[in-house]
């Protein structure tokens, strides 16, 4: 009653009243099967995401990865990292966010890869082919509009001159200055780069 309700209030036409009563069944009946329903949706929507190449990605290379964090109770979260890239031992946990218009990504996907650093940073290990693995989060904003590249542990004088070469503005200056100090006080790595 109240879900007709809200579709005839709002105007925007909801599923079907049965699909929303079985999935209502399936969470109250019992909550194994409801856990093993909410991994399978969640695994799904995990391989969707692999195979799909998102705008707001410019991607290096074509090394997406699926991670699955468990955590000490058994839950399972299912994750898409856009790019993995091994150097000597540790594994680069590569979030990509860019930009075909502005200097830098918009402000809310530097958001959404920041939420994926805390959670990057905080895994207390990886398994690749089954041996353990060091790794290193890496938040990477790309621009059409850019020339050249920064990190965040680049010296000073070169972000300077970086920061020159794209005519930042003040305003800029700050965002990504303090962008860094979040990534130095955090241990992950920003990456500001051209799409080239």
């Amino acid at each position: 009653m109240a879900y007709s309700a809200i579709e005839k209030n709002t105007g925007v036409k909801l599923h079907s009243e049965s699909g929303l009563e079985k999935f209502q069944q399936k969470i109250s009946s019992d909550i194994d099967s409801f856990m093993t329903f909410s991994r399978e949706k969640s695994g799904n929507a995990q391989l969707r995401e692999y195979v799909t190449l998102q705008p707001k990605e410019y991607l290096a290379t074509q090394s997406k990865a699926m991670i699955t964090i468990t955590n000490y109770l058994g839950g399972q979260y299912f994750f898409t990292v856009d790019e993995i890239q091994q150097i000597e031992s540790t594994l680069l946990l590569i979030e990509t966010k860019h930009s075909r218009n502005a200097l830098l990504p918009a402000k809310d996907d530097i958001k959404d890869g920041l939420l994926k650093m805390i959670l990057y940073c905080n895994l207390s290990g990886i398994m690749m082919d089954e041996a353990l693995v060091e790794h290193q989060p890496v938040l990477q904003l790309t621009s059409d509009k850019l020339r050249g590249s920064i990190n965040s542990d680049s010296p000073p004088e070169e972000i300077d001159v970086f920061f020159r070469l794209n005519h930042f503005n003040q305003s800029r200056v700050r965002a990504v200055s303090s962008l860094f100090a979040e990534a130095n006080a955090n241990s992950f790595t920003v990456r500001i780069k051209e799409a080239s």
